[in-house]
């Protein structure tokens, strides 16, 4: 699954809104003819719409600099430290902050823009949207939050090439060796 952006026009404005699709691969089609068999070309994949998420704002335009050795300290102390919760709370807080989120009790908030991890819920005041933070890919909403907390603990290699794909998709970038040591603590529980 993954989501894709599509724009809609309403008076004269161009809104983004976010679609969860789901890409489902068929095999080709082998057709017989009277000089013999052969395959017939197609489209092999078949997109199948899932919902929608919400609408798109993108944020990640006015970028500042909070500095990641000032926000965590030593990555690997902190790691040890605090549970996997809190440490993924640290990390999306530590992206919504560069983005010009302010942290109100817990609360992220930019304008009317509210995102609370506490109950994975992102929000503009009424509905569910999708905050867009870096250019590729980069989606916040609460299917993508939701994906990254049931992550608890990885047992093998395509359990952590999952959960870097997860980080990713939210808009977490980590250096190979903070994903490393974030990836340790993970295989140890």
């Amino acid at each position: 699954m993954f989501i894709r952006v599509k724009k809609v026009k309403k008076a004269e404005e161009i809104y983004e809104y976010a679609h969860l699709v789901s890409g489902v691969w068929k095999k080709r089609r082998l057709k017989h003819f009277e000089s013999g068999k052969k395959f017939v070309k197609f489209d092999n994949s078949v997109h199948k719409y899932s919902g929608l998420l919400g609408r798109v704002y993108r944020v990640h335009e006015d970028k500042k600099n909070v500095g990641f050795e000032n926000y965590f300290g030593d990555f690997k102390e902190f790691v040890e430290d605090n549970d996997v919760e809190e440490i993924y709370k640290k990390l999306i807080g530590y992206e919504l902050l560069c983005s010009g989120f302010n942290d109100v009790k817990g609360i992220f908030v930019k304008g009317n823009l509210h995102v609370d991890l506490n109950r994975f819920v992102v929000h503009d005041g009424c509905k569910d949207i999708v905050i867009k933070l870096k250019d590729f890919s980069g989606y916040l909403c609460s299917l993508t939050l939701n994906n990254l907390f049931q992550i608890k603990k990885i047992e093998n290699r395509y359990e952590g090439v999952y959960l870097l794909k997860k980080l990713k998709s939210i808009g977490i970038e980590l250096s190979p060796d903070d994903f490393y040591i974030l990836a340790g603590k993970l295989i140890k529980k």
